[in-house]
């Protein structure tokens, strides 16, 4: 009986690793913002003055603003490794100055293949390439129903002058 019942919680254990093993490979759907990254050129771009995020969906799609372009491309996790497919994007026409910095991020995520969170940070990386995006959660305010509709009462209806 006690060699069952040790089987059993072995077993159990087992299972319980292999479930936070599983866990611990999937992205993190939520929507981020760029904060950081390391390009290949280690060129400084002005990324506060842009509009870089990244949407992570259970179904294994990714997508978001470039900088400059609204993006979209199909992730998977297998063994621990990340692969991005080629990103898919507008063609709308940006300074040169975005228009690299699209290219390189671009880049980053198509030859990605790891990635982390800690600290609500995702960052998703190139070992092979020493390149990297960092990117935060955004939070998105909930809007109040009633703020720009005021209650009206009886007396802010007109009435007749009898």
């Amino acid at each position: 009986m006690k060699k069952t019942i040790y089987t059993l919680a072995i077993f159990g254990l087992f299972l319980t690793a292999s479930a936070v093993a599983v866990n611990a490979q999937q992205m993190p759907v939520a929507k981020f913002k760029l904060t950081q990254y390391m390009f290949r050129d280690k060129m400084a771009y002005p990324i506060d003055k842009m509009e870089v995020t990244l949407n992570v969906s259970a179904d294994g799609h990714i997508g978001g603003k470039g900088g400059c372009n609204v993006y979209g491309a199909d992730f998977s996790i297998t063994d621990g490794k990340l692969k991005v497919s080629a990103p898919i994007s507008t063609m709308m026409f940006c300074d040169e100055l975005i228009n690299g910095f699209e290219r390189k991020f671009f880049d980053v995520l198509q030859n990605a293949d790891t990635f982390s969170l800690k600290d609500k940070k995702l960052t998703i990386a190139s070992s092979k390439r020493h390149t990297f995006v960092v990117f935060e959660p955004i939070v998105e305010e909930t809007k109040k129903e009633h703020d720009h509709h005021p209650a009206s009462t009886p007396g802010d209806r007109p009435t007749k002058n009898r």
